[in-house]
């Protein structure tokens, strides 16, 4: 009766071994991650920006939150995802003198999810810096990846 008793002690602990490593194995993350994840290009009436951007996506929810790293120059991007994918806000600061937003209903904005890339258009309404006072609008495009 000890021996079936080991016994099944060893095997329990074999198999508890076995599912924790495979559980650690599925939350592990890549050693390395691609070179180009975390990065963001932005074009602006068309015209890419110089720098390709370092980004910081989080999630909340179905909630996904894009900012470039530092802040500005740069862009917040909120997008909700789920049964649909729907672009909520994009904040533009200081992109080619340009800062702006557009929101959600707006009907040009559009907002898809390709993989871990995350993509982003529409009309913004602001200013340019050196005409502070004077409204502006620019086509912008946002390409994210996490």
């Amino acid at each position: 009766m000890r021996h079936l008793a080991k016994e099944r002690v060893r095997w329990v602990a074999a198999r508890t071994a076995a599912a924790a490593a495979l559980a650690v194995s599925a939350c592990a993350t890549a050693s390395t991650p691609p070179a180009d994840s975390h990065t963001a290009r932005v074009f602006i009436n068309g015209e890419e920006m110089p720098t390709t951007y370092s980004v910081e996506c989080r999630q909340l929810d179905w909630f996904w939150t894009i900012d470039t790293l530092p802040k500005e120059p740069g862009f917040t991007a909120i997008v909700q995802t789920g049964a649909t994918v729907t672009p909520k806000v994009m904040r533009i600061r200081e992109l080619a003198g340009f800062t702006g937003s557009s929101g959600e209903g707006a009907p040009d904005t559009e907002a898809r999810v390709e993989g871990t890339t995350f993509r982003v258009s529409g009309t913004a309404h602001g200013s340019f810096a050196d005409r502070p006072t004077k409204p502006a609008e620019v086509e912008y495009r946002m390409e994210a990846r996490r």
